[in-house]
């Protein structure tokens, strides 16, 4: 009996696909990893179904590799060995508990839906990915998924109480707890978040919520450089200002947005858009913000305020400045670093430096608040390889000597993992391969991926 015949004969036809177009469609990701067509693709309905299919692979020997929406930067949703994709598309069952401050999700829900139903239950769930009109939640927890909003209310983990697990061999069971404290026992629920899907399977999500913000204003603060802007970010936290988001744009992620809803000056090399609770209901909030960085270095050559539909026209262009850039230049590699906050503008400087020396172009953006850059390298010559894999070694190089991390939100994957030893010690990696070998000993649940 072949592995199709086996998947059929205990979940059925409607959730077991092997056409060639079903498959193609879950064969990459958005990162560079090339595509790999799976086996087979198995798209469960239920948790009981994942239960199935993980006793199936334990006892038959083929390899898993969960997807969440495709939408990952590291390769950690590709089928690198082959074998099923487990998409987790058709697990969309939402619940919000607005006594207790908590959603219950499936991890096929995508994390605006989760965003809108907090909402309107006059709630609030704050992590913001880029992609959060299309990523899944199971996706986000995998990768301690971030975004503008981490700055002041943090990533994807803080807001994940608890889970519904499926392990290899198919043991279904909870981690975590619904309660805001819980101190019994490890945190499985904590190492589970921001794990890649290498570990255990997610059915269900226990997400925490909190209170609606007031009405925020958005301040888009222009600067001469990428440098200034950059150094404005410590300034503003020496003045004790927080607010929801702090991003940062480079000239050239400007100039690929750039449109009649975007449009800063030309003497606007860089901005910063921060955007501040309570500020559309008083505007002095925002007025004020111009003043505290009039300072040497990093002092605004210019500032905008936006409320309502004109500031979410801004975020629209912020949105778009990957796939702008890719759309700009012939070929286009993103990395995904963090340093310390006050290290950012040293960081900036040697990415324009390492692209200057090597003939390619940068473009720099992302959560500046909390020291996360998405560094692009970009060029329209042919054959870049070799000048973009020496880029990204020295960008990852000099990221570790500034105290920063390989990845601040998109995970290791299989483009990062050869990298991961000259972050952490030996005794850490073989710690993180004993974690591997509990949870899926094996070895059999999202292969090649991290470690």
């Amino acid at each position: 009996m072949d592995l199709f015949d086996i998947l059929q004969s205990e979940l059925g036809k409607d959730g077991v696909f092997t056409d060639e177009e079903t498959r193609r469609a879950c064969a990459g990701d958005e990162s560079e990893q090339p595509p790999v067509l799976p086996d087979v693709v198995v798209a469960p309905a239920t948790p009981l179904e994942v239960e199935i299919l993980l006793r199936l692979a334990d006892e038959h020997g083929f390899f898993v590799t969960p997807r969440g929406a495709g939408t990952g930067k590291s390769g950690g949703a590709v089928p690198v060995h082959g074998g099923v994709l487990l998409s987790l598309h058709r697990m969309r069952q939402l619940s919000v508990d607005a006594d207790n401050l908590l959603a219950v999700a499936e991890p096929g829900v995508i994390c605006e839906d989760l965003q809108k139903a907090a909402w309107e239950a006059g709630l609030f769930y704050p992590p913001d990915p880029a992609s959060l009109d299309t990523c899944s939640l199971g996706g986000n927890a995998a990768e301690n998924a971030g975004g503008p909003r981490a700055f002041r209310y943090g990533v994807t983990r803080e807001y994940v109480l608890g889970m519904e697990v499926v392990t290899m061999g198919g043991q279904r069971f909870d981690v975590g707890h619904r309660s805001v404290k819980g101190v019994s026992g490890y945190d499985l629920s904590g190492l589970l978040v921001g794990s890649e899907g290498t570990l255990a399977i997610f059915t269900k999500i226990l997400c925490k919520l909190v209170p609606q913000p007031k009405p925020s204003g958005l301040v888009i603060l222009h600067f001469a450089g990428v440098e200034a802007a950059a150094m404005a970010v410590s300034r503003l936290v020496r003045a004790r200002v927080f607010p929801m988001t702090l991003e940062l744009m480079d000239a050239e992620s400007i100039r690929a947005v750039r449109s009649d809803a975007f449009d800063p000056p030309p003497d606007a090399r860089a901005v910063l858009l921060v955007e501040l609770e309570g500020a559309a209901e008083d505007p002095a909030i925002a007025r004020a913000l111009p003043d505290l960085l009039v300072h040497p270095g990093c002092t605004p050559v210019g500032h905008e305020i936006r409320t309502g539909e004109t500031a979410e026209r801004a975020w629209e262009a912020r949105r778009e400045v990957s796939k702008k850039l890719k759309a700009r230049y012939a070929r286009k590699i993103s990395e995904d670093v963090a340093v310390p906050r006050a290290l950012l503008p040293e960081l900036v400087l040697q990415v324009h430096e390492i692209a200057g020396r090597l003939g390619l172009q940068a473009a720099c953006y992302g959560h500046a608040g909390d020291g996360n850059l998405h560094v692009n390298f970009l060029t329209d010559e042919p054959e870049p390889e070799a000048r973009f894999a020496r880029a990204v070694e020295e960008l990852f190089r000099r990221t570790l000597l500034l105290g920063g991390t390989l990845s601040g939100e998109h995970g290791i994957g299989t483009l990062k993992k050869r990298f991961l030893p000259a972050e952490h010690a030996p005794a850490a990696l073989s710690m993180f391969a004993a974690v591997k070998r509990a949870w899926d000993p094996k070895g059999l649940l999202n292969p090649g991926k991290i470690l």
